[in-house]
């Protein structure tokens, strides 16, 4: 998903993508989310999870493990974990703190897993939620350099997913995967070619995306980038493939922000 800015990583000049704006009066908002009472995860099951993501971001950085075969391992992993109970512990009141209604984009927020007692102590990967008030847009892109996995914990997002075929000068070659209403349980990760672009529109207020990002890899090359491309300017050939032409961040703002498509 995304334009992600690592601590130690690069990323592109777009503030409002990535800013983090606090809206503390609009939590209140949010309040029901933080006053249902689910069964509360134990540490040891959270440590579980980032055990796990630890372990497989790992294993992808030293080259143990593709990064098709890390995309598919994270779905599973998130798939089976009730990441929605983990949410008081995983620091999702900040991120709810964060989201603004004024504006196009949705607010990031990374999760300070140092703060959790249950965290390890030099990750191999960032955590971050995406909090969206209705109708804010993650506009379609693609990745070089990076994998990411998007688990919906929150609200309802409309979310289309392209596996990546090729690049030319001026475009991306996709083939559509994934289109589909996601709520909390849906994980969709991304690797090198596998849903490597995406884009989310937010279906309702507070819905909300927990972010696993890895960084430094070779995936269409070790350099960070987001490429944003227009999949609504090109129709299908027969094999179901389209060429989608690369955008530049203002273009693809005005081409997609309150586009449901």
């Amino acid at each position: 998903m995304t334009a992600i800015l690592l601590p130690h990583g690069r990323t592109p000049a777009r503030r409002r993508f990535l800013a983090e704006v606090g809206a503390i009066g609009l939590l209140f908002a949010c309040a029901p989310l933080l006053r249902a009472e689910p069964r509360i995860a134990s540490a040891g099951d959270v440590r579980h999870w980032l055990d796990q993501i630890d372990t497989l971001s790992r294993q992808l950085r030293e080259n143990e493990l593709t990064s098709a075969r890390w995309r598919t391992e994270i779905d599973a992993l998130n798939a089976a974990t009730p990441l929605t109970e983990f949410l008081p512990q995983l620091q999702f009141d900040r991120a709810l703190k964060a989201m603004q209604r004024a504006g196009k984009d949705p607010a990031k927020t990374f999760i300070r897993l140092n703060d959790i007692d249950a965290g390890p102590a030099r990750a191999a990967f960032a955590v971050a939620y995406f909090v969206f008030a209705k109708g804010q847009v993650i506009t379609p892109h693609g990745h070089c350099g990076m994998v990411s996995a998007h688990a919906v914990v929150s609200g309802c997002l409309h979310a289309r997913t392209y596996d990546r075929l090729g690049r030319g000068s001026d475009a991306l070659r996709l083939r559509p995967r994934l289109d589909t209403q996601a709520r909390p349980g849906f994980s969709a990760a991304i690797s090198a070619n596998e849903g490597n672009v995406h884009w989310f529109v937010a279906e309702r207020d507070a819905s909300a995306t927990l972010d696993v990002i890895v960084q430094d890899i070779d995936a269409n090359g070790r350099e960070f980038a987001i490429e944003l491309v227009d999949p609504l300017a090109a129709k299908p050939d027969a094999d179901g493939i389209i060429r989608a032409p690369l955008l530049s961040w203002e273009e693809s703002s005005r081409r997609y922000q309150g586009v449901a498509g």
